[in-house]
């Protein structure tokens, strides 16, 4: 279906991706990718960037260069995308899912807590936490590190959906041992498909790349001492990056502006939202509401839709999911209960006034 008003839309300026590809011409493309790796380096802070496929390729090289593997136990959250849990089980170990605290809708510090717990007096002492900053709200990273280092977890920060947001000033997806940023169509910034893999650690960076361009050995013949993966980014793609780079902050107050108009409207008619805790900036890259049921829900979503206006439902919890019945779970209710109360509302910069004022007449009106 073709909307009038897209859920989060980046234009694709070729004009840009022109000037940027004849700036290489005559020069290794793969200049282009090292060009935006460096470019996030310097955006981000991190010291080490490796430029992928997809957000999904750099959790999977992030955990293996973690060194898990089959029969390890991750603690993820429940309340997130396919992508973040997938990888785990790639490399044959066992997801953990924990569910949300219903202020950021992250991880819960406390679950997580009692989980760790429970896993050591089973003789299943977790190897590492993925901590998600769901829709580009950051989670709380101060307790959740703090438990992490207590019980010598690795940290992997899942931050596809967060480039721009900020705890305590830094840039999230730096706090972990590794971080990851997803470039998909509908993000804050995107290189059309795509993802970097960020860490401070130089021989980290190096494995993932190698393993990233099908393990080849550096000799002056094929040569592949180990499994490897068809991982790299493509000049095309990081091009993209880095015409879009330089827009972070304008796309992220943009954002944050459609979300405070949502919350100034509708406030007051008992819907919730997303909220910062002290020290977090989200990004905004979906807002994301909760109205008082489900019929609500679905009788707002259906009008938006009927009148071209792209909403989509959030995540249902991993452990709702079909293939993944039977993991350990520790639940308490509150991502089933996004999922059932909840919506994504167009969120992208390039909303106009005309395009919020229809979208509010008709929510105002179901509700």
């Amino acid at each position: 279906m073709r909307y009038s008003i897209p859920l989060s839309y980046n234009p694709v300026d070729i004009t840009r991706i022109t000037e940027v590809l004849q700036r290489y011409e005559g020069i290794h493309h793969n200049q282009i990718i090292t060009d935006f790796e460096t470019a996030i380096s310097k955006v981000t802070g991190a010291p080490y960037a490796v430029a992928l496929n997809s957000g999904t390729s750099a959790i999977h090289l992030a955990l293996k260069v973690l060194g898990i593997g089959a029969g390890d136990y991750v603690l993820a959250p429940t309340f997130t995308y396919v992508a973040t849990i997938n990888p785990i089980v790639y490399l044959g170990a066992n997801p953990v899912l924990i569910d949300s605290e219903p202020t950021t809708w992250n991880m819960d510090p406390e679950l997580v807590e009692k989980a760790i717990d429970k896993l050591k007096a089973e003789g299943k002492r977790p190897k590492a936490m993925i901590l998600v900053h769901t829709y580009g709200m950051p989670c709380q990273l101060n307790r959740l590190l703090e438990i992490a280092r207590k019980e010598g977890l690795f940290v992997l920060e899942d931050a596809a959906e967060s480039l721009g947001s900020a705890y305590n000033n830094q840039m999230v997806g730096t706090f972990g041992d590794v971080g990851i940023y997803s470039f998909n169509n509908n993000k804050v910034v995107t290189t059309y498909g795509g993802g970097v893999l960020v860490t401070q650690k130089v021989e980290w960076a190096s494995k993932v790349r190698f393993w990233a361009n099908q393990s080849r050995e550096n000799l002056p013949y094929y040569e592949h001492q180990e499994i490897g993966f068809n991982y790299a980014m493509s000049p095309l793609n990081a091009a993209a990056g880095l015409c879009q780079l330089p827009d972070l902050q304008v796309n992220v107050a943009g954002r944050r502006a459609v979300f405070e108009q949502y919350e100034n409207a509708l406030n007051n008619l008992g819907v919730e939202f997303q909220s910062e805790l002290p020290g977090m900036c989200a990004n905004r890259w979906f807002s994301t509401f909760l109205f008082k049921d489900e019929a609500t829900k679905m009788r707002i979503s259906s009008v938006l839709e009927a009148n071209e206006i792209e909403t989509r439902p959030l995540w249902r919890p991993m452990h709702q999911q079909p293939m993944f019945e039977g993991l350990i779970v520790f639940d308490k209710g509150v991502g089933a209960d996004c999922f059932r109360k909840g919506i994504c509302l167009p969120s992208g910069q390039t909303l106009t006034p005309t395009d919020m004022g229809e979208i509010l007449t008709q929510i105002k009106a179901e509700i």
